[in-house]
């Protein structure tokens, strides 16, 4: 057997070989533990927290008051999210499989308006020419609606490969969670609200998949079975590998451990996909825990430390326990950064198994082999954005579920929020998406955020599952 500590200093050797390269830049129901506390808005001075199994949180003031905010962009005039406050967001529904009461941006015509103001200044196109370009990049920015999932879905996996945002697997509307294998590719540059393209199912029926995109291929590992893993059977160790033309083929390999809601994404730099945390039907691993939950066993709380590694290259796990995190958690935010030459791999967020959302964001050295603590997110919880969100080198958080108080569906927010790696903080008011909802899948394509489907769990109606086909893209506005 090669000795981990030798593996580890021919990697980092390696990349420091390679030197500063240019980075591009998957919401699991649990039960309903309650609130664990861990950021919830109040009144009170800020107080550090802990939880069970260690893991600190703190309780704001404001949403703001932890963070420093940054130069925020300028928003855009004409985006309708922005004309709506929280009170009047809308909670809409789906009828017959299809979203309705989909808000309009406003953004088609102000370009209208726009297009009509520069023809009718033919005189001056000449000396008005980049003014005009600059108002059409203002008008692209900000908030806008595209063209929804061909049908309702939450909970898939998804990547970005050959410039669309593949969404596949993931739950349809119910109670309980009936996994589907449909797979969908979103072309953003088909037409004016790009298009929609159905393509081979996955092998198997499965929600809560973590889907990596690499330069030629898609991929995706673990996930969980109709309503697995709280009944009827563990989640899956899977890895299956979709190619343009040869459809989803399953891979010998398999995960380190069976896991759903786990983080992933490539480093196009070393070659290797990250995988890291996630729920786990492991309760046995060292590295697993169910963080005090009040029943040894129970399905469903237990969640993975283990950061591990998959070459796609070799088609096998590379590590199966590279690093651990200071504590397990599911459903992270999972981003790659370039830092003054160096790598950062980090674990924003997510759910403390069936605890409740946590505000820790870990920081891991890609060359050092190690994981520290960050700056902690203004308010835990797990966002919809999970996989990569990074544009220009900073990180978009937006929508998402936030523990606080009872089991409604105030616990979901329009929320958006920027992470820069470089100053280590947060910046929270920019322009917030019109529709709630968590579960989400996302991508970037061409510097722009696209959040598609999603759920909002209807505690009222027997923990409906209500999924939504929305796909709300977001450009950030020029500096």
């Amino acid at each position: 057997m090669v000795d981990r500590d030798d593996q580890r200093r021919s990697r980092r050797a390696a990349l420091r070989a390679l030197g500063a390269g240019a980075l591009v830049a998957s919401a699991g129901c649990a039960f309903d533990g309650g609130s664990n506390g861990s950021d919830t808005e109040n009144d009170s001075e800020t107080v550090p927290e802990t939880t069970a199994d260690g893991e600190r949180t703190r309780r704001p003031t404001q949403e703001q008051s932890i963070i420093t905010t940054a130069p925020a962009a300028t928003p855009p005039k004409t985006n309708a999210s922005e004309r709506m406050t929280d009170g009047q967001m809308t909670d809409e529904r789906t009828t017959n499989g299809r979203a309705t009461n989909r808000t309009a941006t406003g953004a088609t015509a102000d370009r209208t308006a726009n297009t009509t103001r520069t023809e009718s200044a033919s005189t001056n196109r000449t000396s008005e020419s980049a003014e005009t370009t600059a108002e059409a990049a203002d008008l692209d920015a900000g908030w806008t609606e595209r063209a929804p999932l061909p049908v309702v879905g939450s909970d898939a996996g998804g990547g970005v490969l050959d410039g669309k945002l593949h969404f596949f697997g993931g739950i349809e509307t119910g109670v309980r969670l009936e996994a589907v294998a449909r797979t969908f590719a979103y072309d953003p540059s088909a037409g004016s609200e790009g298009d929609w393209e159905r393509l081979p199912d996955l092998p198997r029926k499965l929600w809560g998949l973590c889907g990596v995109a690499t330069d030629d291929a898609l991929y995706s590992f673990g996930g969980a079975p109709t309503n697995a893993p709280y009944e009827g059977g563990p989640p899956s160790d899977a890895i299956f590998r979709y190619r343009p033309g040869d459809g989803w083929t399953e891979l010998a390999a398999s995960c380190p451990y069976p896991n759903w809601v786990m983080g992933g994404l490539y480093n196009p730099q070393d070659g290797l996909i990250y995988c890291v945390g996630g729920g786990t039907g492991d309760h046995d691993a060292p590295t697993a825990t169910d963080h005090g939950f009040d029943g040894e066993g129970v399905p469903g709380t237990y969640d993975e430390r283990r950061l591990w590694t998959f070459d796609p290259e070799a088609d096998r796990v590379a590590d199966p326990d590279l690093a651990r995190m200071p504590n397990a958690k599911r459903w992270p935010t999972v981003a790659l950064f370039s830092v003054d030459g160096d790598q950062y791999l980090h674990a924003i967020g997510g759910l403390s198994g069936t605890t409740g959302p946590i505000d820790s964001n870990f920081r891991y050295d890609i060359t050092a082999g190690e994981f520290e603590r960050a700056q902690p997110l203004p308010r835990a919880g797990t966002y919809a954005t999970h996989s990569n969100p990074v544009i220009d080198g900073q990180a978009y958080l937006t929508h998402g579920m936030f523990w606080e108080g009872e089991s409604t569906i105030d616990r979901y927010k329009p929320i958006a929020h920027r992470y820069d790696p470089t100053a280590d903080r947060f910046t929270t008011d920019l322009p917030k998406p019109t529709h709630l909802r968590g579960g989400a899948t996302s991508g970037v394509v061409d510097g722009t955020l696209y959040v598609v489907g999603g759920h909002i769990k209807r505690f009222d109606e027997n923990d409906l599952h209500d999924c939504v086909d929305y796909n709300e893209a977001y450009t950030p506005a020029r500096e």
